[in-house]
C-alpha cells in the first residue's frame, strides 16, 4: 500500500469548506453545493457524495487528487477492497480531508463505477468559520437528478435524454431529470450523521427476532423496485395494511391501519429501518440501500445486525402498544 503524499497538515481547528460537486460532462449541468467539515475522514465524505448526487452505493469509487482527473501522477485513495486486489494508493479511511483540501480553488475528484465511470470534481469555493454545532454535511444547493444507475454513463445517459423513444429497464417511469430537493437531500444527510450504536447485548440475539421479522418483511417489499410513497411522504395504505395483518400487528392495534401517520407500529418499523440504513429516501420512493440489500435475504444476520445497533428490541416489535401513540410527521 502507498504512503500518502498528503498536501496539507491536518488543521488544529476545524473549518468549513463550501464545496461545490459537478457531475462531468452533465449537460445540462449536475451539482450540488454542499457545506463540509474539515474533519470528515474521505470514507465519511463517500456515503455523503452517495446521498447528495442521489446514488445507491452500487459500486466501487476512489478519490484522486492531482492535475486533472486524467493525471497519470494522481495519488489515489481506495476503498480497503481495492487495495486488497492489488490497487495502488492510500486506504481512504486513513485522509483527512483538510489534508487535501485547503484554500479556495481546491479540487478532489470523485470516481464512481468504474463500469459507467461517473466523474465528480470537487471545488472549495469559500473556506468558512465553524461553530461546534453544525452538522458534518449540509446541503445548500444544487440542480437536476442523478441519472440513473447502469444507464451507460454520461454519453449513456445524454442519449437516454435526447431519445425518449429508447428504452432502457434501469429508467424509473416517472424519472424526472430535473427534480432536485435540498430538504430531501438534507434528511438523508441527517441520518448518515446519526450513526446506529455499536454495542451488542451479550446473548441478546433471540430478543431480536420479532424486529427482525418485521424489518425483512418491509425490505422485502421494498424489493429491487422500492416503495412509492405517498405525497405527504408516508407508506401508501396498502403496505400499511398488509403489514398490520402480515406481520398479526392489527388485532394489537384501535384503528383502520391504513394510514401510517396513525398506524404508529408501521411509522415505528419504517423509522428504525431508515435510521440503520436499511432504507432511504429518494424521488419519493423508499430504497433499499446497500447493507439493506444485502441483509434481506439474511435473517440471521439481519437478526444479529439490529441487535449490535439497538440497545434493546423496538417497542413496536413488543406487541406492547400505548394507543395514543402516533408520529407527527414523515422522516
Amino acid at each position: 500500500m502507498a504512503r500518502s503524499t498528503r498536501s496539507h497538515a491536518r488543521r488544529s481547528q476545524p473549518v468549513t469548506f463550501q464545496v461545490r460537486v459537478d457531475l462531468d460532462d452533465a449537460k445540462p449541468p449536475i451539482w450540488r453545493r454542499l457545506l463540509l467539515s474539515s474533519e470528515l475522514m474521505l470514507d465519511e465524505l463517500h456515503p455523503v457524495l452517495q446521498q447528495a448526487m442521489g446514488w445507491t452505493d452500487s459500486h466501487l469509487h476512489q478519490f484522486l487528487v492531482g492535475e486533472n482527473k486524467m493525471d497519470r501522477f494522481a495519488e489515489q485513495f481506495h476503498m480497503q477492497f481495492m487495495l486488497d486486489e492489488g490497487a495502488d494508493g492510500v486506504l481512504e479511511n486513513r485522509v483527512r480531508l483538510d489534508e487535501l483540501l485547503a484554500d479556495p480553488k481546491d479540487r478532489l475528484f470523485y470516481r464512481y463505477d468504474f463500469g459507467d465511470g461517473w466523474e465528480h470534481t470537487l471545488v472549495v469555493e469559500k473556506v468558512l468559520p465553524r461553530s461546534g454545532d453544525e452538522p458534518p454535511a449540509l446541503c445548500i444547493g444544487g440542480a437536476r437528478a442523478c441519472p440513473p444507475e447502469d444507464c451507460g454513463g454520461i454519453w449513456g445517459y445524454h442519449e437516454l435524454l435526447q431519445d425518449s423513444t429508447i428504452a432502457h429497464e434501469v429508467v424509473p417511469d416517472d424519472f424526472d431529470p430535473a427534480n432536485f430537493s435540498v430538504e430531501e437531500t438534507n434528511a438523508g444527510l441527517r441520518d448518515l450523521a446519526t450513526p446506529p450504536a455499536a454495542a451488542s447485548p451479550p446473548d441478546g440475539d433471540r430478543d431480536f427476532q420479532a424486529a427482525a421479522t418485521a424489518v425483512g418483511w418491509l425490505l422485502d417489499r421494498a424489493g429491487g423496485h422500492g416503495l412509492r410513497l405517498t405525497a405527504a411522504g408516508y407508506l401508501p395504505p396498502a403496505v400499511v395494511t398488509a403489514a398490520m395483518d402480515e406481520l398479526r400487528w392489527r388485532e394489537l392495534w384501535i384503528g383502520t391501519c391504513t394510514r401510517e401517520d396513525t398506524t404508529a407500529p408501521v411509522f415505528g418499523l419504517r423509522e428504525t429501518a431508515q435510521h440503520l440504513r436499511l432504507l432511504r429516501r429518494y424521488r419519493g420512493q423508499l430504497l433499499l440501500t446497500r447493507k439493506g440489500a444485502a441483509l434481506r435475504d439474511d435473517p440471521e444476520s439481519l437478526r444479529r445486525y439490529l441487535a449490535a445497533s439497538l440497545p434493546t428490541p423496538p417497542w413496536w416489535a413488543s406487541g406492547r402498544y400505548a394507543t395514543d401513540t402516533g408520529p407527527a410527521a414523515p422522516s
